[in-house]
């Protein structure tokens, strides 16, 4: 795996357990619960992030197929993708994308981070599997910047993982 997909995927896992070592002092009932009607528990934001990256990987596990036919990311991606982390920067509530689906009412906060410890190991299998040519190839799709390539798909996802760790934080305060 090349040194900087390694630097990424490193930082993405070191913030993922840094929460969870936070967020072991909470017991079930507050990781599960809830703030308020119509809000996330701390569990729902982890499904929603997992559910995102299992999402991600079967998207890319397809598009893999099809390689040849996928265009190298530009400057227009890059700038898409600028424009998706200044909108993750302000402080408005946006909807989740369709495509992950109804949050269930209840998760289990065990349950989902032993899923997300599943699917975190899953993505950086996938990762290492492509070919070096592959990285910088418009393979994933975010839903509002379009076609992304690897890089530009673990920037996301520092993003993503970021915005919702304030969110978390938020909660249990």
């Amino acid at each position: 795996m090349n040194q900087k997909i390694e630097i990424k995927l490193s930082l993405l896992e070191s913030t993922r357990l840094g929460m969870l070592e936070k967020l072991k002092k909470f017991d079930a009932q507050k990781l599960n619960t809830p703030p308020a009607p119509g809000k996330w528990s701390v569990a729902q934001v982890i499904y929603h992030l997992n559910k995102a990256e299992g999402n991600s990987i079967i998207y890319v596990s397809k598009k893999r197929m099809d390689i040849d036919n996928l265009q190298n990311a530009g400057l227009w991606e890059g700038f898409k993708l600028w424009l998706v982390k200044i909108a993750f920067a302000l402080p408005f509530k946006y909807k989740a994308p369709a495509v992950l689906g109804d949050m269930p009412d209840n998760v289990d906060y065990n349950t989902i981070t032993a899923e997300w410890e599943n699917t975190r190991k899953r993505l950086k299998e996938l990762i290492a599997s492509l070919p070096e040519d592959m990285l910088a190839k418009n393979i994933f799709k975010q839903p509002a910047a379009g076609r992304l390539n690897i890089y530009q798909m673990l920037d996301f996802m520092q993003s993503h993982f970021n915005r919702h760790l304030g969110q978390v934080e938020r909660i249990v305060a």
